[in-house]
C-alpha cells in the first residue's frame, strides 16, 4: 500500500505541470538565493577579517607589558632577539616582523595631524602588507635620506606630494620631545581610510636614532598557519616568555572577534529568513492544490482510503516537489559561488562607504560543503513543515460533502 501511495503522489505531482512547476521553481530559486546569499555574506566577512588582520593586526603581537597603555618608547622588549628566534623555529610560524614604534605629530607647512610612527627593518620585515597598496612612488629604501611612507588620506590632509618634506615630532626614551625631517618616498592607498590617515612608516634605524635607542623593538608580530589556533600558540609563547605581553588578534580587535564568532549564526539567520518565505510559498501552492481536488479527495475517502493515507499522499507530493527543486537550487548556487569566487563581485561603486568601515571593494563568495549539507537539510525540514497544514486540511474533509461540493 505504501508503494501505491508513493506512486499516486508522484503521478499527482505531474497532473498539473504548471502548478507543480511553480512550486519547483520557487524551491529552486529559494535554495539558490539562500546558498548564494550565505556564500556572499561568508565571503564578505572572510575578506573583512582577512584584510583587517593582514594589514594591521596579525595573528599574535608581543609588546612590553606597559607599552600598550602608555605608548612610552622607553618600554621596549628587552629580549626581542630571543623571542624572534623562538618564533622562527616554530613550525606554525609563517612570518615574524619586529618594529619600533612611536606616537607623535606629523607636520607640514599647511597642517599637522597625530600619527602612529612605525620603524621597519627593510631586510627582515618581509611581511609588510602595506607595500602592495603603494600607488605613488616606491617603498622606502636604504639609499635615500630619511624616506617616509604615508597614506593618501594623510597626504591630502597635510597637502603633501611625492618628494615633499614633512616633520615628525614625538617623545624619545628619556621623555624629551624630539623630531626629525623626512621626505615622502611613497604614498599608499589601502581599503581603510583610518589606516591611511593615522600611520606612517620610516626606517627603523632612522626612528631609533631619534628615539635614542638603536636597538629598540616595541612590537613583534607573528603570523601563523591557522588563525583559529592563535590563542593556543600565544599561550605557549607566554609560558616561555612570561615577562612580555602576548596578545592575539581576538584581544587586540574585539570587534573582529565578535564578527568571527557570530559569522555562522548570521549565515543561518539569513538562510532562515529566506526559508520562511519559501515555506509560505509552498503552503500557498499546496493548499490550492488540495482545494482544487476536494471532490477527488472526497471520492478517495469514500472508496476506502483512510485519513492517514490521504495525509501521507499530500506529504509525499510535497517531498517530491522539493526533491526536484532543491538539488537544482544547490547546483545553481554552487555554480554561482564557484564562478564569482574566482572573478569576484566588484563593489567599487560603494567604495567610499566600504572604506569607512575598512572593507575591500571586491567580494569573493565562498561556502564550505558542510553549509551546503545543512542548507539542504533545512530546506527538507521546511518542505515537510509547510506540507503539514495542506495535509491537515484533507483530514477535515467529509467524503459526502466533498463529493457534492462541485456537483
Amino acid at each position: 500500500m505504501v508503494k501505491n501511495i508513493i506512486k499516486l503522489g508522484w503521478k499527482n505531482v505531474w497532473r498539473n505541470p504548471a502548478r507543480s512547476g511553480v512550486v519547483i521553481v520557487a524551491v529552486l530559486l529559494g535554495t539558490w538565493a539562500g546558498i548564494f546569499s550565505a556564500g556572499f555574506f561568508n565571503g564578505f566577512m572572510e575578506d573583512y577579517l582577512h584584510n583587517q588582520i593582514e594589514l594591521s593586526i596579525g595573528h599574535i603581537q608581543i609588546e612590553h607589558p606597559q607599552f600598550g597603555d602608555l605608548n612610552n618608547p622607553k618600554f621596549s622588549i628587552s629580549n626581542a632577539d630571543e623571542i624572534i628566534q623562538y618564533a622562527e623555529e616554530k613550525s606554525y610560524t609563517e612570518d615574524v616582523s619586529a618594529k619600533s614604534m612611536a606616537t607623535g605629530l606629523a607636520q607640514s607647512p599647511h597642517s599637522s595631524f597625530g600619527v602612529n610612527i612605525y620603524g621597519i627593518d627593510l631586510e627582515a620585515d618581509t611581511s609588510l602588507t602595506v607595500k602592495q597598496y603603494i600607488t605613488k612612488g616606491e617603498m622606502i629604501n636604504t639609499t635615500t635620506w630619511n624616506p617616509i611612507l604615508i597614506g593618501i588620506e594623510l597626504a591630502e590632509r597635510l597637502d603633501l606630494e611625492l618628494g615633499s618634506r614633512m616633520v615628525l615630532s614625538f617623545q624619545d626614551v628619556t621623555g624629551d620631545i624630539t623630531g626629525g625631517a623626512f621626505r615622502v618616498a611613497g604614498i599608499f592607498d589601502t581599503f581603510m581610510n583610518q589606516f591611511d590617515e593615522g600611520n606612517v612608516f620610516v626606517r627603523k634605524s632612522d626612528l631609533n636614532g631619534l628615539l635614542g635607542n638603536m636597538n629598540a623593538i616595541h612590537n613583534i608580530r607573528i603570523d601563523t598557519d591557522d588563525l583559529s589556533m592563535a590563542e593556543m600558540y600565544a599561550a605557549q609563547i607566554k609560558q616561555e616568555f612570561p615577562d612580555v605581553e602576548v596578545k592575539t588578534w581576538r584581544d587586540i580587535a574585539p570587534e573582529l572577534r565578535y564578527s568571527f564568532d557570530m559569522m555562522d549564526l548570521t549565515l543561518y539567520i539569513v538562510m532562515i529568513i529566506i526559508i520562511i518565505g519559501l515555506i509560505f510559498s509552498i503552503i500557498n501552492t499546496m493548499l490550492m492544490a488540495v482545494l482544487e481536488r476536494t471532490r477527488e479527495l472526497g471520492m478517495l475517502r469514500a472508496i476506502g482510503m483512510n485519513k492517514s493515507r490521504t495525509f501521507s499522499m499530500v506529504m509525499i507530493e510535497t517531498v517530491f516537489l522539493t526533491m526536484v527543486g532543491a538539488p537544482g537550487g544547490v547546483f545553481l548556487g554552487w555554480i554561482f559561488i564557484t564562478y564569482f569566487g574566482n572573478v569576484g563581485i566588484d563593489l567599487s561603486a560603494f567604495a567610499q562607504g566600504l572604506n569607512q568601515w575598512g572593507i575591500g571593494t571586491v567580494v569573493y563568495p565562498s561556502l564550505t560543503w558542510p553549509y551546503y549539507l545543512n542548507i539542504m537539510l533545512m530546506i527538507a525540514a521546511a518542505s515537510l513543515l509547510s506540507a503539514l497544514y495542506p495535509a491537515w486540511r484533507t483530514l477535515k474533509l467529509k467524503p459526502v460533502q466533498a463529493i457534492r461540493k462541485f456537483n
